[in-house]
């Protein structure tokens, strides 16, 4: 069971406890803020920029890890899925999938964390994505076998 947690800044009464910073001076890791979500007592928050580099590579190592666990249940349905069924589509979409993951974690997140989380990230990757090959495969091998046994006994 995921524990979820809220973080919550409440405005005081004090017009001068208001604080702000040039964003382009600092490099660091940006959030983005959820649309709708709205509290009486609360500030509106437009823009979530993290600089502390521990709980940038915390942070990116959650979205990655929920990112990839998503991956792993579309490959459970598909594989689930396409073994009823005779077309190889749901194993294209996965794999599809799996190289977009691929490539955001090439892209996006190579500089927010560590060289050894990001090469293990990319081995589980090229696993699931051998896996699906093999058996985008094997179905495609089972439909050509399964053409040639209707073809010899047509008449």
């Amino acid at each position: 069971m995921a524990v979820t947690s809220r973080f919550l800044i409440v405005k005081g009464n004090d017009k001068n406890d208001k604080m702000h910073f040039n964003y382009g001076k600092f490099d660091g890791y940006n959030l983005t803020v959820k649309k709708g979500v709205h509290f009486s007592d609360a500030i509106d928050v437009n823009r979530v920029l993290i600089v502390n580099p521990t709980l940038i590579d915390k942070v990116a190592t959650k979205k990655i890890n929920n990112k990839f666990d998503r991956l792993i249940s579309v490959m459970q349905m598909v594989c689930e899925e396409d073994d009823d069924t005779d077309t190889g589509e749901g194993y294209r979409i996965a794999l599809d999938e799996a190289n977009k993951l691929k490539m955001e974690l090439l892209n996006k997140y190579r500089k927010f964390i560590s060289e050894e989380k990001l090469s293990l990230m990319i081995k589980k990757i090229e696993i699931l994505e051998d896996e699906l090959k093999l058996r985008q495969e094997l179905l495609k091998d089972a439909l050509e076998r399964e053409e040639e046994l209707n073809k010899g006994h047509s008449r």
